[in-house]
């Protein structure tokens, strides 16, 4: 896949689209933690952003990547192909989220409502019920490779310091994803 294609990012109630080198970040009512939960919703407010942003798109035929967290399931790439495919696309290609990190390193991806620990095994957890991040983040450091790198759209990652774990974020740690498919050259299934 080229970036002539779509690729579809989904992460707290936002979806990022990047389309050649433009990223467009839309906040739905119909996405809530990285997840789209009104089909309808989603298929209209979709079909709207595409109009409203002038992307040039021949639906019916074009290939939509869509980057896959590790928290999806079985069911919601079905359910994201199924949504794609009606809405036009002749094949939703899903792109895992892990092929944009480096290797030899842990991740940790803090968001608004939730928190993902991209380990062997990935753990996602609500922050509805974590009352001290950092806490959380170094009572799991015996799963951790060497480093464990943090990023995310929660606005206190850059205050995260630890004395028993290195900890390390991205400069722009909000966009580390959207600007990492804008340097994508080819999805594949």
């Amino acid at each position: 896949m080229n970036l002539k294609d779509l690729i579809v990012y989904f992460c707290d109630d936002y979806i990022h689209i990047v389309n050649h080198h433009q990223v467009i970040h839309k906040r739905l009512d119909c996405i809530q933690k990285g997840l789209v939960v009104d089909r309808t919703k989603f298929m209209e407010s979709f079909l709207a952003i595409l109009k409203k942003e002038k992307v040039k798109s021949k639906l019916f035929g074009d290939t939509i990547c869509v980057v896959k967290d590790v928290f999806f399931r079985a069911s919601d790439l079905f359910y994201l192909e199924s949504i794609f495919s009606e809405l036009g696309f002749i094949k939703v290609v899903f792109m895992d989220i892990q092929e944009l990190f480096c290797e030899g390193y842990t991740y940790i991806g803090i968001f608004q409502d939730y928190i993902v620990f991209y380990l062997k095994q990935p753990l996602i957890l609500d922050l509805s019920y974590v009352s001290d991040i950092l806490k959380l983040i170094e009572y799991l450091k015996d799963y951790y490779l060497e480093y464990v790198v943090l990023f995310g759209t929660y606005s206190d990652i850059p205050k995260f310091q630890s004395n028993k774990i290195p900890l390390y974020y991205i400069d722009n740690y909000t966009n580390y994803i959207t600007d990492s498919l804008l340097k994508v050259k080819k999805c594949d299934a």
